[in-house]
């Protein structure tokens, strides 16, 4: 039985993949472990949306080498960009392009010395399955390097879908999360697209809840929105990139809509799937972005008041129409605006659990530790919110959605107890 240590940076696309990698490892009677020093191999699978993800996958690979890893296997995202980065790295054995991985768990395996025998049974209590629907990105925004990292877009077939989700009911998952670099592109024909697929999984059994990633403001549909909110197995939550607020600089990015356009989609989600919570992601800093400019996505931020906001500082990428712009914002104002972004996304967060103490919600247990004043649960309820459940239950597990009520905030996330039903008298 070989040892191999997997690594993941970057987005749920790639989460998705390693996740299934695991699963292929495991049934094929290899052992997975966290720590480099008893792996036969180490898999990383790199991000390179930004300069600080190469220097972050970078620092990855140097700390496992100084960590006692015997053989790193570099894979994805950065190795299909600037491979010459990473092939002299020390302790570096192999490079494997997104281009690739449509057959790198064999690739790896090949790396490991054979199985003393086939598992039986793969691992349970996986929290979460991540499932692969979607690859590739023909958009080609001014600042995005993923076009050329992944490749056309594809959709996976069906059936491929369907089978995913069965291995990871099999091992006790209750959520499942669809990924895809451009989610909502997913197509199948003419007449089958995300929301067919989605249909279709939630025909194969019950027992576990749908989380779906990303989805561009272009590619969502209201039809979509209106069945998934009649459904209670669809977590009620969207992640629709903003990017900007000021229509100028959205046109440079070559992004497709204005900003009256996100805000008239918001209230129409708002209004059919009034329980959705709303995330989203800006970039700070782009070239040419004014104060006006940034005041004006402050404005549509504050009209949308989403439940969380990634925020990104613009990060020039070779090989994009931005880079090399002249008209770049200085790195200390750039510091500046994030900084200012996230402190008001903070307020909007926490904002957003506390007005929601007092309600119950289906709270997915990610992991449980032990401390000094007991057990406590971690996870995530159906809207997105991250939350502590001290005393859980007994027999709570990894993997398992209870019912919880919201009882407080504590830095950032929902303390939750366990629902108990008003009894009748």
């Amino acid at each position: 039985m070989a040892k191999v240590a997997v690594f993941t940076l970057g987005c749920k696309v790639n989460q998705a993949e390693s996740e299934e990698l695991k699963l292929k490892l495991e049934k094929a009677g290899h052992a997975l472990v966290e720590d480099p020093a008893p792996a036969d191999l180490c898999v990383v699978n790199t991000c390179t949306v930004t300069a600080e993800s190469d220097r972050k996958c970078r620092k990855l690979l140097r700390r496992l080498w100084r960590d006692g890893a015997r053989a790193i296997a570099v894979a994805g995202c950065y190795v299909e960009v600037d491979p010459g980065s990473l092939q002299d790295l020390p302790g570096v054995v192999a490079l494997i392009p997104n281009s690739s991985k449509g057959g790198w768990a064999e690739q790896i395996m090949s790396m490991l010395p054979p199985p003393a025998m086939v598992a039986e049974r793969m691992a349970s209590g996986k929290a979460r399955g991540f499932v692969k629907v979607q690859d590739g990105c023909e958009r080609e925004c001014a600042y995005c390097i993923v076009p050329r990292a992944r490749g056309a877009e594809t959709s996976t077939p069906p059936l491929s879908v369907l089978e995913s989700v069965m291995r990871w009911r099999e091992q006790g998952s209750e959520e499942i999360v669809l990924c895809g670099v451009n989610l909502g592109r997913y197509r199948q024909g003419e007449d089958y697209d995300l929301a067919s697929l989605v249909g279709e999984i939630l025909k194969r059994g019950e027992g576990f809840r749908l989380r779906l990633s990303s989805i561009e403001l272009e590619d969502l549909r209201v039809k979509w929105v209106r069945e998934w909110s009649s459904s209670a197995r669809v977590c009620p939550h969207l992640h629709l990139p903003l990017q900007s607020g000021d229509e100028k600089v959205l046109r440079d990015m070559g992004r497709g809509y204005t900003p009256e356009d996100f805000l008239g989609r918001v209230e129409e989600v708002r209004r059919q799937w009034p329980r959705a919570a709303l995330t989203t992601e800006v970039i700070v800093g782009y070239p040419g972005e004014t104060q006006r400019a940034f005041d004006n996505t402050v404005r549509v931020l504050e009209e949308i008041r989403p439940a969380r906001v990634h925020v990104f500082r613009f990060s020039p990428r070779p090989g994009t129409r931005a880079w090399g712009r002249k008209d770049g914002v200085g790195a200390e104002m750039a510091e500046r605006r994030s900084a200012d972004l996230r402190a008001m996304a903070e307020r909007w967060r926490t904002a957003y659990i506390e007005e929601r103490i007092g309600e119950t919600r289906a709270f997915l247990v990610e992991r449980i530790s032990d401390g000094s004043h007991g057990r406590i649960a971690w996870g995530t309820t159906e809207d997105y919110m991250k939350g502590a459940l001290p005393l859980p239950p007994p027999g709570t597990q990894t993997g398992r959605i209870i019912t919880a009520e919201i009882t407080g905030m504590w830095r950032g996330i929902a303390l939750m107890r366990p629902y108990s039903s008003p009894s009748r008298g």
